[in-house]
């Protein structure tokens, strides 16, 4: 049996509380990377919510270049968009815009 076999991904996670949010987190690594980020002085359920509501606030796209070349006041102002992303929206924004960064320089996105 190869490992690739024996490995499944994940259906859900249950981290937002959200299914919608959950299934994105599942299925996409970006997605639970920013949660990752963003799982600092606010709830967990919260911060795993996040990506999901980024993605909306995107245009329902959730690209790691996009995000990497955005703006970093157009960034922290889509953060900052009532509910806040995060307590801390523009020093959030800035923290996944270069974990971005780093992806699309460090792993060819």
């Amino acid at each position: 049996m190869t490992s690739a076999s024996r490995r499944k991904e994940p259906r859900s996670l249950a981290l937002a509380g959200d299914d919608e949010a959950d299934q994105l987190l599942a299925q996409d690594p970006l997605a639970l990377l920013i949660g990752m980020v963003l799982d600092q002085q606010i709830p967990l359920e919260r911060a795993f919510k996040s990506p999901a509501d980024l993605k909306e606030r995107l245009g329902g796209t959730l690209d790691v270049g996009a995000v990497a070349a955005m703006d970093p006041d157009e960034l922290a102002a889509v953060f900052s968009v009532r509910p806040a992303l995060h307590r801390f929206p523009g020093s959030m924004a800035r923290r996944v815009q270069e974990l971005c960064r780093v992806v699309v320089d460090t792993y060819g996105g």
